[in-house]
Parts: structure tokens; sequence; C-alpha cells
């Protein structure tokens, strides 16, 4: 009788096991990822019209300044590439304000006035 009930647990693990979605890996920078964010229009003629993207699954990863429309095409592939990315809890700044120079969206590092 354990050996049944031992069985149906091991089957029911493996059976779940298998189903998982892939793995991507600890504080992953998906290479999807990248190659949404290189494509991203950048175009921009006031600084509300660019937002901070994330570089990778985790904080630590970045943040790239994009035009809002083309974030959100960035922010699905986000959400389909680090739906199950583990993260460490290391500490890091990476926070950025994006802003329009010249017509392209940039990131300038947030002061750390801004936190108090």
């Amino acid at each position: 009788m354990k050996k049944t009930y031992f069985l149906i647990a091991c089957a029911a693990l493996l059976a779940a096991c298998s189903s998982a979605p892939k793995s991507v890996g600890i504080n992953a920078m998906p290479v999807k990822l990248g190659e949404a964010i290189v494509a991203a229009d950048k175009a921009c003629s006031v600084d509300a019209d660019c937002v901070a993207v994330k570089k990778g699954c985790c904080e630590c990863a970045g943040y790239e300044a994009v035009n809002a429309k083309a974030a959100e095409k960035v922010q699905k592939v986000w959400e389909k590439e680090c739906q199950m990315a583990p993260c460490t809890r290391e500490m890091c700044y990476v926070q950025i304000d994006p802003v329009c120079e010249n017509n392209v969206c940039t990131g300038k590092l947030k002061s750390l006035d801004s936190y108090k």
C-alpha cells in the first residue's frame, strides 16, 4: 500500500516537473529582450515621450530609455521571457530618469536625493 502511494506521488511530481515552463536562469538577461530593446524606437520630442524599460529580468540588470510607444512591445517580451526568472538579492543602484536629448531618448542616473 505504501509502495502504491509512493509511486503515485513520484508520478505526480514527474508530471508537474515536465509541464513547468522552462527556466531562464538566475539574473537572466534574455537575448530576445536585448533584441527588443535594440529594435525599440528611441525617437522623442520632449522628455514625456521617453520611459525606462528593464534591460534584464532582474532590477540590477539596469534600465534603458526608449520611446513610450515602443516600451509596450519591450514589456510584452519582458513578461514572456522573464516570467519564471529567479533573481538574487543583491543591492544595486541602476534607476534612471528617462530624458529626451537631441530627439533621442536617453537615461540619466537618478539622483540619490529623489529617494529621500
